[in-house]
C-alpha cells in the first residue's frame, strides 16, 4: 500500500471513529427503542481482488433488522465506504441510493441526516 492510500486508510477510520460511529449509535438506540435491531460491521483496505463486495476500500456498514426479520432475510444496510482513488466517503443504501463526501468535509450533521433520511425511507416502505 503505498503512503497515499495508507493515509487516507487511517483517516477514514479516523472519521468512522469520531465522526460516523456516534451517530451511528445513536440511530440504533433509536430502532431499539422502536423494536428493531441494527448491527455494525466494518471491512478492511484491500487492494486484492479478495471475493468480498465489489468495493476494494474500507467499510463500515449498519445493517438493520427490522422486528420480526429472520435471520435469512435480507436486511436493509447503510455503507459508509472510503473511496481511495476520490479520498472521499460515499455512503451506499442497501436500495440504490448513493451520496458521496470529501471525507474532510463529511461531519456529524452529514452523517445525522444521511442516517434520518435512510430510516426516514425504511420506514415509509419496510418498517
Amino acid at each position: 500500500m503505498d503512503q497515499d492510500t495508507s493515509l487516507f486508510v487511517q483517516a477514514f477510520w479516523v472519521k468512522c471513529r469520531e465522526v460516523i460511529r456516534p451517530e451511528i449509535d445513536s440511530a440504533i438506540s433509536k430502532v431499539r427503542g422502536a423494536g428493531h435491531d441494527g448491527q455494525v460491521s466494518t471491512q478492511e483496505y484491500s487492494a486484492a481482488a479478495d471475493g468480498l463486495p465489489a468495493h476494494a476500500g474500507p467499510s463500515l456498514t449498519f445493517a438493520l433488522r427490522p422486528a420480526g426479520a429472520r435471520d435469512e432475510d435480507a436486511h436493509p444496510s447503510l455503507v459508509f465506504h472510503g473511496d481511495v482513488a476520490r479520498q472521499a466517503v460515499d455512503i451506499l443504501a442497501s436500495d440504490g441510493r448513493k451520496t458521496s463526501y470529501d471525507i474532510a468535509v463529511l461531519g456529524p450533521a452529514q452523517v445525522r441526516a444521511e442516517l434520518d433520511d435512510w430510516l426516514a425511507r425504511l420506514a415509509v416502505s419496510a418498517l
